[in-house]
């Protein structure tokens, strides 16, 4: 006959924290980690902060020579790009009432009812594991949206997310048509018409007139980030234009841009954290970084008890986290004007 689990005390699951605290940590570092393989996305432990320099050269210091011809010489030969990785603190807190269990059964006490009199919280690990994969799904989808802002709390406050780290870039004029890795597109919708073929071909032309460094596999098949809502408008636009009867498969639409838009190795990269909307990211892999700390807190994760109230305790996760596009270089970067809207999945309520 199995054992039945006991009832633990607030000092019992501050004991299992601190316990099982090594493997508590890397809960967050797993889910990221699935996302971040999907989107082909650089993960890694940051401590304090990680710099990469990319060093680019400036071309058209050749040209014709013959005696005693005024020399004009070209002074500036390379810069640098640099691109920091610097994770930001970031808590997740809540606080539970004991009382709130009273009178109900609860299926980690094997259906018996919880006793209040004795002040012990019934679900042990339960809520301090669930409480960090609530943590890491916050973190997931924000990570392209999120805006550090400490006089509001919420997820989408906790650091600066790769979108509003391209918008820094653009407000400084460093991505720009004049540039060549900004191109206006306009947005991209399902067609009106039966000779609505505007989203496939807006995407072909976007896609043909990137640098053909980037439209090349040298370096990494390009990736083309974007939302599935432009896949299925592009794929409707084209189920037009072949005259199809049924929508073709996402790989046939790829084929078709391949082959339109001159980007052999072209690949989707896609995922929800992404969101809904038209914006549009040709990039090689590699070049879009997560870093994360969670060694910033002495202990992960924490269970207190704190409050005046002795039915309440607190939950507190301390973590850091940041987001990095390594360069915006034409030749590795191409992005449109367009902007997107975050999905809420994280949780289940």
């Amino acid at each position: 006959m199995a054992l039945k689990k006991p009832i633990v005390n607030v000092d019992g699951i501050s004991q299992a924290a601190k316990t099982y605290d090594p493997q508590l940590r890397a809960l967050p570092y797993v889910k990221l980690n699935d996302v971040a393989g999907i989107l082909r996305l650089n993960i890694q432990e940051v401590e304090n902060e990680d710099v990469v320099t990319t060093l680019q050269r400036k071309a058209g210091a050749t040209g014709p020579y013959k005696p005693g011809m005024l020399i004009d010489y070209q002074e500036e030969m390379m810069k640098f790009f640099e691109a920091t990785l610097k994770p930001v603190l970031t808590v997740a807190k809540s606080k539970d009432n004991i009382s709130l269990y009273t009178d109900k059964k609860i299926l980690t006490l094997a259906g018996k009812a919880v006793d209040n009199k004795t002040k012990n919280h019934p679900l042990e690990m339960l809520i301090v594991n669930n409480s960090i994969i609530s943590h890491a799904e916050d973190v997931v989808y924000s990570l392209f949206f999120a805006e550090r802002d400490e006089s509001v709390f919420s997820p989408m406050t906790a650091f600066d997310g790769f979108f509003t780290k391209l918008d820094v870039f653009t407000t400084a004029g460093l991505i720009s048509t004049g540039n060549k890795n900004l191109k206006i597109s306009g947005a991209f919708a399902d067609p009106t018409t039966e000779t609505d073929y505007s989203a496939y071909d807006s995407l072909v032309d976007w896609l043909g007139d990137a640098h053909s460094s980037l439209r090349t596999s040298q370096g990494g098949a390009p990736l083309l980030t974007c939302a599935q809502t432009v896949i299925k408008a592009a794929r409707a636009a084209l189920r037009l234009r072949l005259k199809m009867t049924e929508y073709p498969t996402v790989a046939r639409l790829l084929e078709c841009l391949r082959e339109d838009a001159f980007i052999p190795g072209l690949e989707f990269n896609t995922h929800e954290a992404v969101g809904k909307g038209s914006k549009l990211m040709l990039h090689k892999p590699g070049l879009f970084d997560i870093g994360f700390n969670t060694q910033v807190a002495a202990q992960f994760c924490q269970v207190r008890a704190i409050f005046e109230d002795p039915n309440d305790m607190q939950f507190w996760i301390q973590a850091a986290y940041d987001t990095r596009i390594q360069d915006i270089n034409p030749k590795v970067f191409y992005t449109n004007e367009q902007t997107n809207t975050a999905m809420n999945l994280a949780g289940d309520y």
